[in-house]
């Protein structure tokens, strides 16, 4: 599908036509995607107990870069997705550990001159915390962040040749705004992006059955575990790809 982007108004009109025809482009894996994103951002969490602030905090970072990362894969950003995706998983983390843990000294530093600096030493002790209370859950965000951090977040030749190609018959260089379109790819980021949100919303759940400090919608489980019986069924679907099947241990 051939997208316009040869000036900004041209990128602006595409991005928002690629977003509107997302089901139409790529089905069950847009739905997924888009019906998990709108379960946590709105068919989760009825209430939030007060002290708990710091959750709500990360929780919301968490729920705008998800949003994000599904545009992103939308209007054909493979990097700009991943760097969301990681976004979600450290701000997902940090929400899992303030369920618990309400004391905001746990999340940064001050410095001398009153700004705050979010220090990895505290960073390892949330996820030590994880780890250590949550090992499945802890276990599963580490394996989703490193398979992000992979290729996806960093400059590297793989993801530079996503918008790179020389037209030998023009005699040309072409670096197009947009990544060239590959389905396969594509419907593999939007499942990716339901796989990371379920899987996010099974430690915040996790977490909370201990302490009960938020209050869960009544239907979340049902809608929860029909999702995640399709987000397998959609594994399960990409997996019979001739370029994915190399993969499968």
């Amino acid at each position: 599908m051939d997208f316009k982007q040869s000036t900004i108004n041209e990128i602006l009109v595409s991005e928002k036509e690629m977003v509107l025809r997302g089901a139409e482009r790529y089905g069950a894996y847009y739905d997924n995607a888009s019906e998990f994103i709108n379960l946590l951002n709105n068919g989760m969490i009825k209430s939030i107990d007060h002290d708990r602030y710091v959750f709500a905090i990360f929780l919301a970072q968490t729920k705008k870069h998800l949003t994000l990362a599904f545009f992103s894969a939308l209007r054909l950003h493979y990097v700009q997705t991943m760097m969301n995706l990681r976004q979600v998983l450290e701000a997902g983390g940090c929400a899992a550990y303030a369920i618990a843990n309400i004391d905001p000294d746990d999340f940064a530093d001050e410095r001398e001159d009153g700004t705050l600096d979010p220090t990895q030493k505290l960073t390892r002790k949330r996820y030590a915390w994880l780890d250590n209370n949550y090992p499945a859950g802890s276990a599963a965000i580490k394996g989703m962040k490193d398979g992000v951090n992979e290729i996806g977040t960093h400059s590297n030749i793989i993801t530079a040749q996503q918008n790179f190609k020389i037209d030998l018959e023009a005699g040309l260089l072409r670096t197009p705004f947009f990544d060239y379109e590959d389905e396969m790819l594509i419907k593999t980021d939007l499942w990716q992006i339901a796989n990371i949100a379920l899987g996010i919303m099974d430690l915040f759940y996790g977490v909370n059955l201990e302490f009960g400090v938020i209050k869960i919608q009544e239907n979340w489980s049902d809608k929860f575990k029909t999702l995640a019986n399709e987000n397998m069924r959609l594994k399960e679907e990409m997996l019979e790809y001739e370029r994915l099947k190399k993969f499968i241990k």
